[in-house]
């Protein structure tokens, strides 16, 4: 989903905000753009009938937006096997331009880490006394690497790890022994023999491509490893520590981050440390690239569209770290802040669907059955049957045209959304609060209101001290001024309402001398809509109270 447009509606999403968001996806797509549609809660009752009767896919649930390692380019990594010579990875680097280079296994899961810090130590380790290197460096590694022949090779090849010069001038001196030391010679007899007869562990016969048969069998004898090379005396003296294998210079002990990190995250880390890159792998440790302190300043923010919702309340967590560039809504204009001008599209209409549906038309892109289908399932849910308020008549008008679209008849697919959203039965007290749950800030007043369709209010009656102790709790763990749930009862064709929260007074001296009591609950006659009924009566006593 790399560098994909995300599509997402609100949180606690109701039908609307899951069927604008696919529609939309949808006609995106058609127009060539790369999108991926997302939701931000689980599926309501209602949504999911719909979906599963015309057999389409929920978009993917995501919790949050923030940018993660994923989302950005990082640098490809430069890899070596832990065989590999220090002169196989130096030329590598030269080529690729890189500073850094990462060990992996024949699976490509991640070992270790060198720079040409390590490297370089690893070339002067002989000048700086350290011969462990070149103890454990194979015979065969620095044959290549010396662009030689590796002519004999003892069973049991064991050396100090010091390198010596060996010349025809000193091969007569008795004091001058070569006991378990690599001995680089010229190709003179009495220089090689030297070096064989005080057994040295290995003899690199240089400037010849043969070294005679007399000299090889005595180095069988003596169990003398033996080299020649094409390469001149100071040649192979330079280049013979380039052999030592890059798994003896490595650093294992790494910071990596996995590519599913949030950048946040990785900025707080990185600061703290002193490496010029840092491993990314995934779960299994397979890397996937190399991140730099520059990667966490140079990279693109995650394109977002927002539908049915403009408020940074109801939209996804990390909107802060997107960058949102387009907003489709039929609600009051939020706080959702953007750095430039953008394309808003804020219509007088009684559901997003009804908005989407006219953008087709003006694309002039044909709409499929399908999401004709679900736009209207979206209409016909958002404006309850278009008994709401909100509806307008390019609700209905549209609403006609889509059932004609997907061969469908309005009534009878009302009734079947209606049954399918307005039970209880079988759902948690979390379940009904949270099924379409909207918050709002006004004036410094946290508001939490939800709403939900019901077919028989006495299932409200035998549950209500729940539900109570319910918004009770929410309201006080997530400091909210006022809690309000709504039962839309469309037959009776009104709501019933519970509530709490420290402003409670609010509702009562919003809708107080509409209140009655029916079932033994608080109900007003004709309050379907959230948005048109609710809210404003709720921010006018807001305002009213803070004056």
């Amino acid at each position: 989903m790399k560098n994909s447009i995300f599509i997402t509606g609100h949180k606690n999403p109701d039908t609307d905000s899951i069927c604008s968001t696919i529609a939309y996806a949808d006609l995106k797509t058609k127009l060539g753009y790369n999108v991926t549609p997302v939701r931000l809660g689980n599926l309501n009752s209602e949504t999911n009938y719909i979906l599963e009767k015309f057999q389409v896919k929920a978009p993917a649930l995501i919790h949050d937006i923030k940018t993660r390692i994923s989302d950005i380019e990082i640098d490809e990594a430069l890899t070596v096997s832990k065989d590999t010579t220090i002169a196989e990875a130096w030329r590598d680097m030269i080529d690729r331009n890189k500073k850094v280079v990462a060990v992996v296994n024949s699976k490509n899961k991640l070992i270790g880490l060198t720079t040409i810090s390590a490297i370089t130590n690893g070339i002067l380790s002989v000048a700086q006394n350290r011969y462990d290197l070149m103890q454990k460096t194979p015979l065969k590694a620095i044959s290549e690497t010396l662009l030689g022949s590796l002519v004999y090779e003892p069973d049991h090849y064991k050396t100090n790890g010091i390198i010596n010069i060996g010349t025809s001038s000193v091969a007569d001196k008795d004091f001058i022994e070569y006991k378990d030391k690599i001995v680089i010679t010229s190709f003179t007899e009495v220089a090689m023999r030297k070096a064989i007869t005080t057994k040295a562990a290995l003899v690199i016969v240089t400037l010849t491509k043969e070294i005679p048969e007399h000299i090889v069998n005595e180095a069988i004898e003596h169990k003398v490893a033996l080299i020649c090379t094409t390469l001149d005396m100071f040649s192979a003296s330079q280049m013979i520590t380039q052999s030592i294998p890059i798994k003896y210079i490595m650093t294992t002990n790494l910071v990596t981050f996995n590519h599913f990190d949030y950048l946040d995250d990785v900025k707080a880390i990185i600061p703290k440390t002193r490496y010029r890159s840092y491993p990314v792998v995934d779960q299994d440790n397979t890397l996937i690239g190399l991140i730099s302190r520059y990667h966490l300043w140079e990279h693109s923010k995650r394109k977002l569209i927002l539908v049915d919702h403009n408020e940074v309340s109801q939209s996804v967590e990390g909107i802060e770290q997107a960058e949102v560039i387009e907003i489709i809504d039929h609600h009051r204009i939020g706080d959702v802040q953007t750095p430039m001008p953008i394309s808003f599209r804020n219509e007088i209409v009684g559901s997003t669907a009804t908005i989407i549906a006219k953008m087709y038309q003006e694309k002039t892109i044909t709409i499929e059955p399908t999401i004709a289908a679900l736009l209207l399932g979206a209409i016909i849910s958002d404006t309850m049957h278009f008994k709401s308020p909100t509806c307008t008549g390019d609700d209905i008008r549209i609403a006609q045209l889509l059932a004609k679209i997907a061969e469908i008849d309005i009534d009878s697919y009302a009734q079947e959304i209606y049954l399918a959203s307005a039970s209880l039965a079988g759902k948690s007290i979390s379940e009904i609060i949270h099924a379409d749950l909207k918050t709002f800030n006004i004036d410094n007043f946290k508001l939490a209101i939800g709403q939900i369709n019901i077919i028989d209010p006495k299932t409200i009656k035998t549950m209500q001290d729940e539900l109570l102790s319910y918004l009770d709790q929410y309201a006080e763990t997530n400091e909210f001024d006022f809690v309000l749930m709504i039962f839309t009862d469309i037959q009776d064709i009104g709501s019933y309402f519970l509530y709490t929260g420290s402003h409670q007074h609010l509702f009562k001296s919003g809708f107080g001398e509409d209140v009655t009591i029916k079932n033994d609950l608080e109900f007003i006659h004709n309050i379907l809509s959230r948005k048109k009924q609710i809210l404003p009566v709720l921010a006018r006593e807001i305002a009213s109270y803070n004056n």
